[in-house]
């Protein structure tokens, strides 16, 4: 039976620190539930599941065993969100909005377009509101001074991190790119700077990073490597700000 399932390896190492980051500052800013565990569950296998569909679509010889192991997460996605859903109610509604979401991310990757800077911006608010939804396990949506800030900090570092990401690889002559890069980078310093001096220091090494590894030779390996650091720095520090 299980010769009929069939399973693609993700190979977006970035996608890691956005499962864990956005979460873990919202256990920061309103403390750690059980429920929280099954919230990591359920973004992993949503993550997993959007990931075997994504790969059906693009593909132009379609394998049926990719959607059979899609469906297989997604049940794992019904067991770990439907606790959430029903313990608080609120969060139906941030799922409701993931939706047209993911349905734009499956467009990109119908089109074999999933590199496009729209699409990762697209996936970026996802998992940036999937924080959010980390803070509600333990307030209410109108406590916007509880969740604004998990998202803005958020959705700060990750649209950074894609700007820099194009600047290594896939964008490396692209001027446009290197100045996008270096000037948001430099202005979300300076924002921290006068916001709260743990946020000047949360955001200061990827400003250094966007600008001192800029046109090097680097293996892609090694820019995963660098951003996961990277993510752990920002965590703490984050975590710290926001407790």
């Amino acid at each position: 039976m299980f010769f009929l399932f069939k399973f693609k390896k993700p190979n977006q190492h970035g996608v890691w620190s956005m499962i864990i980051l956005p979460i873990a500052f919202g256990i920061a800013v309103s403390g750690f539930t059980f429920l929280h565990i099954f919230l990591y569950l359920g973004v992993l296998a949503a993550y997993f599941m959007s990931d075997q569909v994504f790969f059906y679509l693009k593909k132009r010889k379609k394998e049926i065993g990719y959607i059979y192991t899609a469906s297989l997460f997604g049940i794992i996605v019904l067991i770990s969100f439907i606790p959430i859903v029903l313990y608080k109610f609120e969060t139906f509604w941030i799922f409701l909005l993931m939706i047209p979401l993911s349905l734009i991310n499956a467009f990109f990757a119908k089109k074999k377009n999933e590199r496009a800077f729209t699409n990762d911006l697209i996936a970026v608010i996802i998992f940036c509101l999937f924080g959010v939804m980390s803070v509600l396990l333990n307030t209410a949506l109108s406590n916007i001074n509880a969740w604004l800030p998990v998202f803005i900090l958020s959705f700060m570092y990750f649209f950074g991190t894609i700007l820099y990401v194009k600047t290594m690889i896939r964008e490396k002559k692209s001027i446009k790119y290197k100045w996008s890069s270096w000037i948001y980078h430099l202005c979300i310093v300076v924002i921290g700077l006068l916001v709260n001096p743990l946020i000047m220091i949360m955001y200061l090494p990827s400003l250094i990073r966007a600008i001192v590894l800029y046109g090097k030779k680097i293996k892609i390996m090694h820019v995963g490597l660098i951003e996961i650091a990277n993510s752990i720095f920002v965590l703490i520090i984050g975590s710290i700000y926001l407790h």
